[in-house]
């Protein structure tokens, strides 16, 4: 057996996990990660899509060649790899999707974002796939700050109803051309999948551990100007934005998730500000975004 510890859950595995941060050998399970037969359908669905189905309590993702995964109840996933198919494919959409529904499952805001820890507490960076979250907290990074989570980003709320934001574990993804603008060396980083020129970069030294304050939520957006600049969103559109960039947002209807998603979306726009953060589209200037970003941040 393997001991984790990841969204502030103890995750017990029958298999390694690398990616993982260790976790306490005498701790209770929150979650439990193994290996096992997978049926190719649910008993009852609720909503379904091309490679998963859903219900309530379960999940299933159906990739080819890779496996099938079963997530339920909020503390448990069941894998069945293919025949052949590499421990590195399979860990890909068990870190994705499956913790995706799982932390949905636990009544958690799920947001697509790259998060880092700041003295004013976390910001984050979403927008769609490939937008450029990665790069941007790379670019963070370089600056000294600590990564909180690199792309499924969990919150939570305090005592107090406002919006928490929870580490996730100590390890980006870098496209090649992403790498190149960070000046990081990919030379001896594992690929995210054979054929892509995506890498998996460990940080734990520059990982941080503990849960923070939601401050500030940056959506990046490239524009036709050749122009950078911050854009807030205003109160009565925030809800809408951070619903658009929730984390595989389609799998809520069958997890029957959208009561407590509303009631966690709205306290992020009651306590969070939520910046558009426009940039050319023909060229990122990481540099010089970061340099605005920074100063905003700090303000309040």
């Amino acid at each position: 057996m393997y001991f984790y510890k990841a969204y502030q859950l103890n995750i017990h595995a029958d298999f390694p996990i690398p990616e993982f941060p260790a976790g306490d050998e005498t701790s209770i399970a929150d979650v439990t990660i193994r290996h096992g037969a997978v049926s190719a359908d649910l008993e009852k669905v609720s909503s379904k899509g091309v490679v998963y189905q859903a219900s309530e309590n379960q999940f299933l993702l159906k990739m080819d060649d890779i496996a099938r995964y079963l997530v339920q109840n909020g503390n448990e996933i069941v894998i069945e790899p293919a025949p052949n198919c590499l421990e590195s494919d399979v860990r890909v959409f068990m870190l994705g999707s499956c913790m995706g529904a799982l932390l949905h499952q636990r009544s958690m805001l799920v947001i697509h974002a790259g998060a880092i820890k700041t003295e004013k507490g976390a910001v984050l960076f979403t927008g769609p796939s490939g937008i450029g979250k990665s790069t941007t907290v790379g670019e963070f990074l370089r600056r000294g700050y600590k990564m909180m989570v690199d792309d499924v980003c969990g919150v939570v709320l305090d005592a107090e109803g406002k919006p928490t934001v929870l580490p996730g574990y100590p390890r980006t993804r870098l496209w090649m051309d992403s790498a190149k603008m960070l000046e990081q060396d990919v030379t001896g980083l594992e690929r995210t999948r054979p054929e892509m020129e995506k890498f998996e970069r460990q940080i734990p030294e520059q990982y941080y551990d503990q849960s923070a304050p939601l401050h500030r939520i940056y959506l990046l957006n490239p524009n036709n100007k050749n122009e950078l600049k911050l854009v807030p969103v205003q109160s009565i559109n925030t809800f809408r934005f951070v619903l658009q960039n929730t984390y595989r947002q389609q799998f809520l209807d069958g997890l029957s998730m959208r009561a407590p998603h509303f009631t966690l979306v709205s306290a992020v726009a009651k306590h969070s500000k939520v910046v558009r953060a426009l940039r050319p589209s023909g060229e990122f200037k990481l540099v010089e975004l970061a340099d605005m970003i920074e100063q905003d941040f700090g303000l309040d």
